[in-house]
């Protein structure tokens, strides 16, 4: 799989911008972009799962090793272009830090205390976080239209959050995935503005091995690894995001930055309250609500709004 069509390097932001491109057919791009957001949504069950045999750095730090290292070497196997030099190492790196590393490490420790569909509500913040940024970084366009599917949908995600304020949903453990989507919206604007002409593989398995350096020095200096149970549990919670999560999902959603704006892409966050919250309904046992329905369907409306902008 290679990166598709890169964003341009000039001096005008609006160059960066790009919509979905017109080889693309739309039906293909949207497809992609609901299986990203199905197997992001699961990958909050899959981390609860893991959570109960492993400490959260231990768990994401092995898990970015194994995926970084098997994806790099399938991509030597492959022959596939890799950086030339440190600045291109360089931008990779701080990409694998942004978007695993800080993102995902917060994420999971945040999950201790949160539900599985919180924390898919919480992701949904991402698409709302870059719309506000992206005018300016990327030079990409907030139409109206735009704002509003943005607006409704982000309106949907407060109504059903609100409703789930409690004990098992810690407002200080919600304030770390919000710092963490921060972190993601920041590799986001990275990888829109980098000059990236390295094969998917490429991109997406040194990220994971440098985020799997990052974490592993915190795990053995601030965890309890006795603790560490490697359970038939763990290790299927662990193959499922590994291979689903951080192999597919990541694969699709690097592809959808090469081939259309970042605000379109990223949109599509907002499915995954409602993907999440039926998943935690199904899998764990997580009790839904009238609010959940109702403000699904607000962010389903609002998608529809942002993507025919």
């Amino acid at each position: 799989m290679s990166s598709g069509a890169r964003p341009k390097s000039n001096g005008a932001r609006a160059d960066v911008t790009e919509a979905v491109r017109a080889d693309i057919p739309p039906w293909r791009y949207a497809a992609l972009a609901v299986l990203f957001s199905l197997l992001w949504a699961s990958a909050f069950i899959a981390v609860k799962v893991a959570l109960l045999d492993s400490p959260p750095l231990f768990m994401m730090a092995s898990r970015f090793l194994v995926a970084g290292g098997l994806l790099l070497v399938l991509a030597r196997l492959r022959r596939a272009p890799f950086p030339r030099d440190a600045a291109g190492w360089g931008r990779l790196i701080l990409l694998g830090v942004l978007n695993y590393a800080i993102y995902l490490g917060l994420t999971a420790v945040a999950l201790r205390h949160l539900s599985a569909g919180m924390g898919a509500v919480l992701a949904s913040t991402n698409p709302l976080m870059l719309a506000l940024v992206a005018p300016w970084f990327l030079g990409e366009r907030l139409t109206l239209a735009k704002v509003a599917g943005l607006l409704l949908s982000f309106g949907g995600v407060l109504w059903v959050m609100a409703s789930r304020l409690g004990d098992d949903n810690r407002p200080d453990a919600m304030a770390i995935v919000l710092v963490a989507m921060a972190c993601l919206v920041a590799g986001t604007i990275v990888f829109k503005r980098c000059r990236l002409d390295h094969d998917l593989l490429v991109i997406n398995g040194t990220q994971l091995l440098a985020a799997g350096l990052a974490l592993a020095g915190p795990s053995v200096l601030l965890e309890p690894l006795a603790a560490i149970r490697l359970t038939p549990t763990f290790l299927a919670a662990q193959t499922y995001l590994i291979v689903a999560v951080s192999w597919v999902g990541m694969l699709i959603w690097f592809w959808l930055l090469s081939h259309g704006d970042a605000t379109r892409a990223s949109a599509y966050f907002f499915l995954n309250p409602i993907l999440g919250l039926f998943l935690g309904a199904l899998f764990l046992g997580e009790a839904l609500r009238f609010p959940d329905f109702a403000g699904s369907g607000a962010v389903a409306v609002g998608i529809y709004i942002v993507q025919r902008a």
